[in-house]
């Protein structure tokens, strides 16, 4: 396919996600989280399906086309290999945390032991941090202690930092994602790339098993 009529991002869109992120509540950051998701498969898919005339590529995500629905894009993907399974996992949940977001009038808060029990089953961080789920913070006297294991003598309440987790999170998954789904970048309108995995990260779509 010719660079010039891919879809890509502007390299500078990770400012205006951080910033956005940064100023939303916790029930809408989730809801945001979700939309830029949505964002980077049909990308993928307008990429892949570029062919026919643009009337028949515009009916594939219209409201009855095949791609119309957030769940129709990833299965899509999926299946067709161009994204893992550890990421098809995560991205999963944070569908099922979208959608309790948009059904629920009751507060949201990334605080919630139901919350957070669902972030510590994310997959993709788990590349990065071996003890993702394990991880434990406590106040001190002069601060505080991150821990695994047994708590530190010197600990005292335990704490969690919901946002500082779902941040983390989240930073992991869009990485591989949009490496997985070969979202081409551009820097000033000019310079093409796409965006290459450190080793520790990567994992083989077609096979599950990691690139070692």
């Amino acid at each position: 396919m010719n660079q010039k009529n891919l879809f890509g991002l502007n390299f500078d869109c990770f400012k205006t996600m951080k910033k956005t992120v940064a100023e939303e509540s916790d029930r809408g950051k989730i809801i945001f989280v979700a939309s830029l998701i949505d964002t980077f498969l049909k990308i993928k898919l307008k990429n892949e399906f570029s062919k026919g005339n643009a009337k028949a590529r515009r009916r594939l995500f219209n409201l009855n086309g095949p791609f119309a629905s957030f769940s129709a894009k990833l299965d899509t993907v999926f299946c067709a290999g161009w994204i893992d399974e550890d990421v098809y996992h995560d991205v999963k949940i944070i569908t099922k945390l979208r959608n309790d977001c948009a059904h629920t009038t009751e507060p949201i808060t990334l605080n919630d032991e139901n919350i957070r029990t669902v972030l510590e089953s994310f997959r993709v961080p788990q590349r990065q941090f071996d003890d993702w789920g394990e991880l434990k913070v406590a106040s001190i006297d002069n601060g505080i202690v991150f821990y695994t294991g047994e708590k530190p003598e010197e600990a005292e309440e335990d704490l969690y930092i919901g946002e500082l987790t779902f941040n983390m999170a989240l930073s992991l998954i869009f990485v591989v994602l949009i490496a997985n789904l070969e979202i081409p970048f551009t820097i000033d309108e000019k310079e093409i790339f796409k965006l290459t995995l450190p080793e520790h990260l990567e994992i083989t779509p077609e096979s599950g098993k990691e690139c070692r």
